[in-house]
């Protein structure tokens, strides 16, 4: 499995291993992440998978897999930005919004950066 290149990651088998390392069970984690054991098989199976539950699962694993999976690693220690790329269930967008304003955005610009900080924090 490759890490540089977003396109050939399959998150769900990644999530998988991850799983199988904690030493947890399927019905263990399913619990831990309030899911059933079936969408448990579901996410393992997956290319692609919602950010919130991303986030959720990396605190029950303790494993960051934003800047693990996501992040590209690089060889110049100086601060650069990163870009990342949110998959959004349409049917959860209102139908009057047409796009994302500069202040949605920074306010999950935050959010995401205050997760993270937490995550690194408890370290």
């Amino acid at each position: 499995m490759k890490k540089n290149h977003n396109s050939e990651i399959f998150i769900g088998k990644i999530i998988e291993q991850k799983v199988k390392e904690s030493h947890l069970s399927v019905s263990q984690f399913a619990s831990l992440i309030s899911r059933s054991r079936t969408t448990i098989y579901d996410i393992f199976n997956r290319k692609s998978i919602d950010i919130d539950l991303l986030l959720t699962i990396s605190e029950v694993l303790d494993y960051d897999f934003l800047t693990e999976i996501y992040v590209p690693k690089c060889k110049d220690p100086s601060p650069k930005k990163c870009y990342l790329a949110i998959e959004i269930d349409p049917t959860a967008i209102p139908s009057n919004v047409r796009e994302v304003s500069s202040d949605q955005k920074n306010r999950v610009k935050i959010l995401l950066k205050e997760r993270l900080q937490r995550k690194v924090n408890a370290r």
